[in-house]
């Protein structure tokens, strides 16, 4: 038995090789060609079965040449194949250019196998199906049993052939001068078929369908019905014929064959069960394909990033948790006078916001982020990142807010909004270098829209530059200035909150960056996000808090900070600790806790066992990267991502504590 001939088209030796090899193994005949037009000529001679095209080639473009191969060789299927067009739209182009499937390269084997796999069932069904036609088409010409009948123009039997009499059991005398609805199902008869039919006749030269039909005993069977008009003279319809094949048996043997894939009733030229078949499995095959590809893109896009900065994050985010916390703590300290060491301290914490930033926006493509949507109203949440937005800035740059009163609630995770404008403040900084203005505006549309702009006087984007603005990776600053992530990682998180982001930008005019949240429907819960915590200060007297961090600088600084916002605090180096605390002290109102401790129990799952130790305990998971657990948090929890200032910890504190 001969295997099946793939065509393996690239101009490039080495994939062409890797891929060629891949299919040897998986057991398939291959036929290379380098160019287009090698292409065509070996499709033609070769008589492969599938042509495995790369989309980019040197001579003629593979798109063209998957449009002149379904022209010239309908039947080769055609699976492109590229490493540059690898977005959606690309697919959607290869797609429209006639290609069965789209994969990109490098390429898993087992993916590329299983797509070939695929494609070919998917031939070998048409095949068998096309077989099972012409097979059922030689059984139809050669069948013998006819009713005909010709009719008046009100539908009344003039004639009555002995064909009719056997196939649906009235004798001549009984139909003549009978109306044909009789002949009819009572559901067809109830929708008006019978008119129906003698009208679509008349206009469109003849009415052909599959449908039951009546016997005069009672029971029914399954025909072909051709409706042709009799016309006379001047073209005028003056009857009808009606003739009716009997297919029961056809129809009753394919039942009982294959009666979960039955032929589709009413439609001339229903496809056989096996193509539904096939093509079904062929959809699922495709979805699981997509989802894998996805997973594939995102693993190859940030494998570099990820391994660079995944193993050290965490570390890295609790010292910049301590530098941040302390030199905010110093600052505090100062006197009011000592303005060159207020400069220095406002350096030191600016320096650490924007390593911060760079850390969470390479974490974001490198790894899924926790989302925690709730109701939050924007005000409140602008008004606690006021203080942090001015360090990050700086000085030279005025920072306005322009906030609609009565805005209504968004459901949104509030922490990653927050490093969404964070990310938009550093861009619209680094736009205004010799200083400006950066304002926040909040506005509801009729449309049930909330709108959050965030503007700057900066020196604006050119056209061609704001088209590709939300690339990653894409950046006009100089080498070591930025890494083109901020941008792409607000429009990811736009994605999943269900919102757009809308980019005006001109060169000497500035650039608005407007966020649009679709509105909470009337009477949705507000949660404590929506309350405006963004004025007073938080003071926990007569509360007792455990902090449990495994990074000595870390915690201590936590412990210091809660202490000084008036908690009773206690610490603990890891969960198994924290639980004896829990177990033998006097009841912890507030658990602040890292999420990756260190014993073998994380954040997540501390949290979760000392809630049953101490219902209502208020819970503040603190991480510097992204965990497994992306369950929502739940109610009485906040996540805190490090390194955090007082105000962010105030803020969630405030949260917790507010209802």
């Amino acid at each position: 038995m001969s295997h099946p001939v793939i065509l393996n088209v690239d101009d490039n030796e080495a994939a062409r090789y890797v891929k060629s090899r891949i299919l040897r193994q998986g057991g398939y005949d291959v036929v290379e060609a380098r160019t287009g037009v090698e292409a065509l000529e070996k499709a033609k001679h070769d008589k492969p079965d599938l042509m495995l095209l790369d989309v980019k080639l040197p001579d003629v473009s593979g798109l063209d040449v998957c449009r002149l191969i379904k022209v010239q060789i309908p039947r080769l299927l055609v699976l492109q194949i590229s490493a540059s067009f690898v977005t959606p739209g690309d697919r959607a182009t290869g797609l429209d250019s006639g290609a069965d499937a789209y994969v990109t390269q490098p390429v898993e084997p087992t993916e590329l196998l299983a797509t070939v796999r695929a494609l070919l069932r998917l031939k070998r069904a048409e095949q068998e199906a096309q077989e099972s036609y012409e097979l059922y088409r030689a059984i139809v010409q050669s069948a013998v049993d006819y009713a005909i009948v010709t009719l008046d123009l009100e539908g009344k039997v003039r004639t009555w052939s002995n064909g009719a009499q056997q196939v649906l059991g009235w004798s001549e005398e009984e139909m003549i001068g009978q109306p044909v609805d009789r002949l009819y199902t009572p559901e067809d008869r109830a929708q008006g078929a019978p008119a129906a039919d003698r009208e679509l006749a008349a206009t469109e030269s003849g009415m052909h369908v599959d449908r039951w039909h009546c016997r005069k005993d009672g029971g029914q069977l399954w025909a072909s019905t051709s409706l042709v008009p009799l016309r006379a003279h001047m073209d005028a319809v003056t009857g009808y014929i009606l003739v009716l094949r009997d297919r029961t048996i056809e129809k009753n043997e394919q039942d009982a064959m294959q009666r979960a894939n039955v032929w589709l009733e009413r439609e001339v030229g229903a496809r056989t069960s096996a193509l539904t078949e096939a093509n079904e499995q062929l959809r699922r095959e495709i979805e699981e394909r997509e989802r894998a590809e996805q997973a594939l893109r995102q693993a190859q896009k940030m494998e570099a990033v990820g391994q660079l900065t995944g193993g050290i994050a965490h570390d890295f985010n609790n010292m910049l948790t301590v530098v941040l916390g302390t030199t905010e703590a110093l600052k505090g300290a100062l006197p009011a006078e000592a303005k060159a060491q207020h400069r220095r301290a406002d350096l030191v914490m600016q320096a650490a916001t924007q390593a911060a930033a760079l850390t969470h926006r390479l974490l974001a493509f490198s790894r899924p982020q926790p989302r925690d949507p709730k109701p939050t109203n924007l005000n409140a949440l602008i008004g606690g990142l006021i203080d942090m937005l001015r360090r990050t800035i700086g000085e030279s740059i005025a920072l306005e807010t322009d906030l609609a009163e009565s805005l209504p609630t968004v459901l949104v995770d509030a922490n990653q909004l927050e490093n969404a404008i964070l990310n938009l403040a550093v861009n619209a900084r680094d736009a205004m270098p010799d200083g400006g203005t950066l304002t926040l505006r909040t506005a509801a549309a009729k449309s049930g829209w909330i709108t959050l702009a965030v503007t700057d006087s900066g020196a604006g984007m050119p056209p061609e530059v704001a088209r590709r603005a939300l690339e990653p990776f894409f950046t006009t600053k100089r080498t070591g200035e930025g890494t083109g992530l901020g941008l792409a990682q607000v429009y990811g998180f736009m994605q999943h909150a269900g919102g757009q982001l809308r980019i005006e930008s001109a060169e000497g005019k500035g650039t608005t960056v407007e966020l649009h949240f679709p509105e909470l429907p009337e009477g949705t819960r507000h949660s404590e996000t929506a309350r405006d915590v963004s004025s007073g200060t938080f003071r926990g007297e007569g509360r007792q808090a455990l902090v449990v961090e495994d990074q000595q600088g870390v915690r201590e600084y936590v412990a210091e900070t809660l202490s000084h916002l008036g908690f009773e605090v206690l610490t603990a180096a890891d969960a198994e600790a924290a639980l004896r605390l829990l177990e033998i002290d006097s009841p912890v109102d507030l658990l602040m806790t890292d999420i990756g401790l260190p014993g073998g129990t994380d954040g997540w799952r501390l949290a979760a066992i000392a809630r049953k130790l101490a219902p209502g305990l208020k819970v503040v998971l603190m991480t510097g990267y992204a965990q497994s657990n992306l369950e929502p948090l739940g109610t009485d929890s906040e996540l805190l991502m490090k390194p955090f200032v007082r105000a962010a910890l105030e803020t969630r504190l405030m949260r917790l504590f507010s209802s």
